[in-house]
């Protein structure tokens, strides 16, 4: 894959929030038991990540009460419980290849299947919603990283554009899309993808990531 410039599109007026850094930490040292790990184990949230959802939801109110939303690579589940406390009926559904424990909530469903098998999933959402489009997907997707920054990134960049066409058949036109991409040299392939497909997008990482983290959240919005 070709090398292109970095695709810059940051907010620029300050975050109006709590969420802050205590520390730096230095390249590569990763803290297990940090301010965000400890609040989310304390408020019964099933991982650390919530706030990071939390944050950006806080800056650009992404989730409406009359919201369906998808949730991709869903487990432990995180996600749908800030989602779920926003949205009080419409349906959420959260997708991974991995078992994700599931939910009381009756609006709040959780399917275990690839999330490229677009006839099959597509089915499987149907039997839950009989529409299945969605007015927002979230994702926090990751690959099984390597160590290697460049190959980490590239499979990240290419897991998102995946992401991309399965918000073809799944996400409502004007509806928008919250991607996380590890940030390198072939992020620019990624954009593309994204402007082909929604009106605007924009970076932001929220302070619940790590300092040594190369972690983003793209914002897309308005689906073509």
């Amino acid at each position: 894959m070709a090398k292109r410039n970095r695709v810059q599109n940051k907010q620029a007026r300050p975050i109006k929030t709590w969420f802050h850094r205590k520390k730096k930490v230095q390249q590569g040292t990763y803290i297990a038991r940090d301010e965000y790990a400890i609040k989310a184990q304390k408020a019964g949230y099933r991982a650390r990540s919530v706030y990071k959802l939390l944050e950006m939801q806080e800056r650009f109110e992404l989730i409406k009460p009359e919201y369906s939303v998808i949730d991709i690579w869903c487990a432990p589940g995180s996600f749908l419980q800030a989602i779920r406390n926003i949205v009080r009926e419409k349906t959420i559904i959260g997708v991974d290849l991995k078992e994700c424990k599931p939910f009381s909530y009756p609006n709040v469903s959780t399917l275990q299947c690839s999330i490229f098998e677009y006839e099959k999933l597509s089915k499987m959402v149907i039997d839950i919603i009989w529409d299945d489009q969605f007015d927002l997907i979230t994702s926090d997707i990751a690959p099984n990283t390597t160590g290697r920054f460049d190959v980490d990134q590239y499979a990240s960049v290419e897991l998102n554009i995946e992401i991309c066409k399965f918000s073809e058949w799944f996400l409502k036109q004007w509806g928008n899309m919250i991607l996380k991409v590890f940030k390198g040299e072939d992020f620019n392939d990624l954009a593309q993808e994204i402007k082909k497909r929604f009106e605007n997008m924009t970076t932001f990482k929220p302070m619940a990531c790590r300092d040594s983290s190369h972690e983003e959240y793209i914002i897309c919005w308005n689906k073509k």
